[in-house]
C-alpha cells in the first residue's frame, strides 16, 4: 500500500511538472529589421536566434522590405510560432525554430496580430494618411494575402484572443472593444462588436493578457492601466500606473515577473529593457526596441516509448 501511494505521488508530481509553466529565461526583441530571441538567464545575456525579411528566400520579394521597422513580436502559446506586424506595412506567421514564414500579408503600419480559432489570424493596422489603415483584417493562414473581411477602427495597436470569453479584444484610439466572431465557419466570416469600454486616456498602445486573472495590462499616451475583462473597469496598475510612453509590457505566467519597454525623450524606441520584482534593467547598446516578450519555454513533445 505505502509503495502504491508512492508512486501514486510521484505521477502526480510528474504530472504537475508536464503542466505547469515553467518560467521564461529568453526573450524575444523587435523594433528595427532585426527580431532576435535573447537569452537572459545569464549576467551577461546573449542572442541565440535572429531573423530578418530579406534573408528568407520563401517570402516573396515585394514583401522582404515591408519589416525594415518591427512593431510587434508575439509568441504563439505554445511558443512554436512567432506572430510580427510591421509598422513599414507587413505582417507574418514565422516557425520559431526555422524561421520558416508560414503566412504574410500587406498591413499597413502593422501594430499587432493574433491567432484566432479556425486556421484564422486577424492583422491591426494603424493608421496611415492615406487611409488604408484604421482596420482589422481577418484572413485564413493558408491564403496569404487574401484578406476575408475587415472592420474599420481608429488607430488599433493590439489585439488578443480571449478564448475563456471567446471574445477578441482590440484597443483603439479611444476605446477597447470586445469582438465576437461572427458566421466564423463559413468563408465570410465577420468580427461583431459585443463590448465597447471608453478609455480613460487617450492612444490605446500595447496590451497583454495577465495570466490567471481577468485583467489585461493596456498601455496609453500618459498611463499604464489594468482593464477587468468582465466588470469592463479600467484602474491603474500598482507598479507603472503613472508611466507615460510604455510601449510594451508582458507578464511571465511562471514567475510572473513584469517585463516592459518606456520610450523616451522624443523617441519611439528605447534600449533599455526594464524588469521588476525582483527590479533591474539590461542595456542593449545601439539597438532600437520597440517590443519585448517573454517567451514560453519551448518543450519537446513527449511521445510513448513502444513496446518490444
Amino acid at each position: 500500500m505505502i509503495m502504491r501511494r508512492s508512486l501514486f505521488l510521484l505521477a502526480v508530481a510528474a504530472s504537475s511538472l508536464l503542466t505547469a509553466p515553467l518560467p521564461a529565461q529568453q526573450v524575444v526583441v523587435c523594433g528595427t529589421e532585426e527580431l532576435f530571441i535573447l537569452d537572459v538567464a545569464t549576467p551577461t545575456p546573449r542572442k541565440v536566434w535572429s531573423w530578418r525579411a530579406r534573408e528568407r528566400p520563401e517570402l516573396p520579394e515585394d514583401m522582404r522590405g515591408r519589416f525594415q521597422t518591427i512593431a510587434e513580436c508575439k509568441p504563439s502559446a505554445d511558443g512554436r510560432r512567432l506572430l510580427i506586424a510591421s509598422s513599414s506595412h507587413g505582417a507574418a506567421v514565422i516557425d520559431r525554430v526555422t524561421g520558416h514564414v508560414e503566412f504574410h500579408a500587406i498591413a499597413m503600419n502593422g501594430h499587432s496580430i493574433e491567432l484566432l480559432p479556425g486556421n484564422r489570424v486577424v492583422i491591426a493596422a494603424s493608421h496611415v494618411a492615406n487611409g488604408t489603415g484604421d482596420r482589422l483584417s481577418v484572413y485564413d493562414l493558408d491564403r496569404s494575402g487574401v484578406e476575408l473581411f475587415h472592420v474599420d477602427t481608429p488607430w488599433p495597436h493590439a489585439v488578443i484572443w480571449d478564448a475563456a470569453r471567446q471574445l477578441l479584444w482590440a484597443d483603439s484610439q479611444r476605446d477597447v472593444v470586445g469582438y465576437r466572431l461572427t458566421d466564423w465557419g463559413t468563408a465570410t466570416p465577420r468580427l461583431t462588436p459585443a463590448i465597447v469600454a471608453p478609455l480613460p486616456d487617450i492612444n490605446g498602445h500595447d496590451m497583454m493578457p495577465v495570466p490567471n486573472s481577468p485583467h489585461l495590462i493596456l498601455a496609453t499616451a500618459a498611463h499604464t492601466w489594468l482593464f477587468d475583462r468582465d466588470t469592463h473597469q479600467f484602474t491603474k496598475h500598482p507598479r507603472l500606473g503613472d508611466a507615460a510612453k510604455v510601449k510594451s509590457v508582458h507578464v511571465d505566467p511562471a514567475s510572473k515577473r513584469l517585463l516592459w519597454v518606456q520610450g523616451e525623450g522624443t523617441v519611439w524606441w528605447s534600449d533599455v529593457l526594464r524588469l521588476h520584482d525582483p527590479d533591474t534593467t539590461i542595456t542593449l547598446p545601439g539597438v532600437k526596441v520597440y517590443k519585448v516578450r517573454w517567451m514560453p519555454p519551448l518543450l519537446d513533445v513527449v511521445r510513448p516509448r513502444s513496446t518490444p
